[in-house]
């Protein structure tokens, strides 16, 4: 998967993404945060689906 994949699926779901400076943020319209990674390639799995999971989008 990769990020701009994993932007659009935080976006579907109401989150906006904060830039900083290693990584950004996905706020989600009640305050929680997310990390996200920013490097070019493909996120690997398992880091995607803990992502995901830490937002509760899956």
């Amino acid at each position: 998967m990769t990020r701009f994949e994993l932007d659009k699926k935080f976006k579907k779901a109401g989150w906006k993404i904060v830039h900083g400076k290693a990584h950004d943020l996905a706020k989600s319209p009640t305050g929680q945060k997310v990390a996200l990674p920013r490097h070019k390639g493909d996120i690997p799995i398992g880091t995607a689906q803990k992502i995901l999971k830490d937002a509760g989008l899956i």
